[in-house]
């Protein structure tokens, strides 16, 4: 058909699909009116069900440019493709959400601040000078659930850093006004993470968004046809009927699939097809499952006929209580096939008594699935690599098929120039999360050629900081030089600088490291990085005072070295160290880096704990990750000697 289709498919609404909406207009007011009111509501429902799209072409047209609150972009936590991990010991959390409410902000900017302080930096005022409340929204929360044991520290820190920008709002000053979108049955999860950091509970307000009832189903249907001679327009109820099957809802995914493609196959006028209506839904239905099936075996190594016989001898019976993930395997899958299936709306899943339990999407699916057969999905109908996607799998943890779908993006001729550069920063980012930093180097190289052909210092400049840091490995000369030639290139770049000092620190020539953040903080005195590395430096060198004064300006957050370099200089200058539940954390934290734990160790000889001192000194020397700097070696061997007297 020449028209363009007025259903949107497999694909969440968007701001320009307002006109198009349908179905949803109780709780886009209803939700829009909370947003203004309270300071934290948790938008929840099962994948699929539209709360992308309820933020996007229901709330935020209610909202429009009011001049009474400032709207934020929907912001996402995923980890940007762009961002060079190793380049900055950041929360990348942190980053990426800032980075997606503030586009146009400076990245040396963002990495180095809070949620809480760039909100209130950014705000706008009244012409009294009160802030203007903040209208700001979390999509994907969910990325932060399947990454526990790799970036609980991180993730812990994120929700703290959430519930401070609130603090105000709850106590009735303005401030943020945050919606957070999450898929049910990871709601009890953030709930608990609320807890953890200190939040009342009665502070959140749920917010329940459900499958279709039948009327609702129906605007859906009828709404983007008003106008259009097609025959949806007047069988909407009968093809609502005929998806539910039986049950009290009808699933918005599967119901904008089943209408894309009948928009797409029926022409206008024609009535044939309408009344073949439960044969066209079965065949539309059946080649939904096959696609979905495919594009899941492609990506996750599997042959697709295999898969989708797996999947119909387990779902096309009925599953009462539904199948129960496993810890690492589900029925001989991995559970990130499982989780696939859940996010291509084949599945949706629940969380009950810490069980995850997947069933079958809707009940209409089953006839469907019974009829696929050995050849089913043999020919995945071709889907365009979306980096998107690489992003959510490497936040997720899923590094395998995160590197799949960012290879296939840098080798797409149809993606543009800077989604190629990105694809291959990513696989850098990959290679250094394993602890490969010889291949992360050379995708670095890679993506900083791509970034240069572009004309983009700033993405050029967080490449060559990070090449830099991880030839810290090779020897410190090596980096030093390295990072010197860069900044021949980029002499004003501020990632590069302050990884030109870390560089010449671990060489032991903390001084002239220290000159060089003194010359970069004199360009821009705020620079979150540089004044943090310095605060770290100076609390080594016994500089309490100055220490604490760079350290103060800046949000640290959860980057442990920084809270350890913190605790020293607070116990050198005032004699006042960090509570024992704090030093329990910060060496727990520590893990295997050898700053951090020769940091405490240090604060707790000064507490006259000389024996533990020791301890944390002896694992200091041996530390790899990353290890101790040479020339800090004696210190720590003096400690080490301590116990023996």
């Amino acid at each position: 058909m020449s028209t363009h289709s007025p259903f949107v498919g497999s694909h969440p609404f968007s701001t320009a699909d307002k006109t198009i909406f349908y179905g949803r207009a109780d709780e886009s007011t209803a939700l829009s009116g909370l947003w203004r009111d309270r300071p934290l509501i948790v938008l929840h429902g099962p994948a699929g069900v539209g709360k992308t799209s309820l933020l996007r072409a229901g709330v935020l047209p209610m909202l429009g440019p009011a001049s009474d609150v400032e709207v934020l972009p929907i912001g996402r936590p995923a980890l940007r493709a762009d961002l060079p991990l190793a380049a900055l010991d950041l929360n990348p959390f942190t980053f990426a959400l800032l980075s997606s409410w503030y586009p146009d902000e400076p990245p040396a900017r963002i990495s180095g601040s809070s949620i809480h302080d760039l909100v209130r930096r950014k705000c706008r005022t009244t012409p009294r000078g009160d802030p203007i409340p903040v209208l700001a929204a979390i999509d994907q929360i969910d990325l932060l659930f399947p990454t526990a044991g790799r970036r609980d520290r991180h993730r812990r820190r994120f929700v703290e850093e959430l519930i401070e920008a609130t603090a105000t709002t709850r106590h009735g000053l303005g401030g943020v006004h945050l919606l957070i979108a999450v898929r049910t049955e990871n709601l009890d999860a953030l709930l608990g993470l609320f807890v953890q950091a200190g939040l009342p509970t009665d502070s959140v307000v749920e917010f329940p968004l459900n499958a279709f009832d039948p009327d609702a189903a129906c605007q859906a249907v009828r709404g983007p046809l008003d106008g259009i001679d097609h025959p949806l327009a007047t069988s909407a109820r009968q093809l609502v009927e005929e998806l539910a099957a039986g049950d009290a809802a009808v699933d918005p995914a599967l119901l904008q699939i089943v209408c894309g493609r009948l928009w797409d196959a029926v022409p206008s006028g024609s009535r044939d097809a309408i009344e073949l209506l439960p044969t066209v839904v079965d065949h539309v239905l059946g080649d939904h499952c096959r696609q979905a099936l495919a594009t899941v075996a492609r990506e996750h190594g599997r042959l697709p006929h295999v898969l989708s016989t797996w999947f119909r001898d387990l779902f096309a019976r009925g599953h009462a209580t539904g199948i129960v993930e496993g810890r690492v395997t589900t029925h001989d899958l991995p559970n990130s096939v499982m989780r696939a299936l859940e996010d291509m709306r084949l599945l949706e899943a629940d969380q009950c008594s810490g069980e995850r339990r997947y069933r079958l999407r809707q009940a209409r699916l089953r006839p469907a699935i019974r009829r696929l057969d050995a050849s089913a999905g043999d020919a995945p109908r071709p889907v365009r690599p979306r980096l998107a996607a690489a992003e959510a799998a490497f936040t997720a943890g899923e590094l395998e098929l995160a590197r799949h779908r960012a290879k296939a993006v840098a080798a797409d001729p149809t993606a543009s120039a800077r989604q190629r550069a990105a694809a291959e920063c990513l696989l850098g980012t990959i290679a250094y999360d394993e602890g490969r930093p010889r291949l992360a180097t050379k995708h670095y190289e890679a993506a900083a050629g791509a970034y240069g052909a572009l004309g983009d210092t700033a993405h050029v400049g967080m490449l060559f900081a990070a090449v830099g840091r991880l030839r810290i490995g090779d020897g410190t000369p090596e980096a030093v030089n390295s990072l010197l030639a860069a900044l021949t290139r980029l002499p004003g770049d501020p990632f590069v600088k302050t990884a030109l000092a870390h560089a010449l620190w671990y060489a032991g020539r903390t001084q002239a490291a220290i000159a060089v953040l003194d010359d970069a903080l004199s360009q821009d005195g705020g620079t979150p990085e540089a004044l943090r590395l310095r605060g770290e430096l100076l609390a080594d060198l016994d500089e309490a005072e100055p220490a604490l004064r760079d350290l103060d300006r800046v949000n640290y957050g959860d980057r442990i070295s920084s809270l350890a370099a913190w605790a020293l200089a607070k116990k050198t200058y005032e004699g006042v160290g960090p509570p024992e539940t704090e030093e329990r954390r910060l060496v727990n934290d520590a893990a295997d880096s050898g700053p951090v734990l020769l940091r405490v160790a240090r604060v707790l000889r000064l507490e006259g704990d000389a024996d533990t001192a020791a301890d944390l000194a002896e694992r200091a020397v041996k530390a790899r990750r990353p290890p101790l700097p040479r020339h800090l070696r004696k210190e720590a061997e003096r400690l080490m000697v301590e116990r023996l007297r």
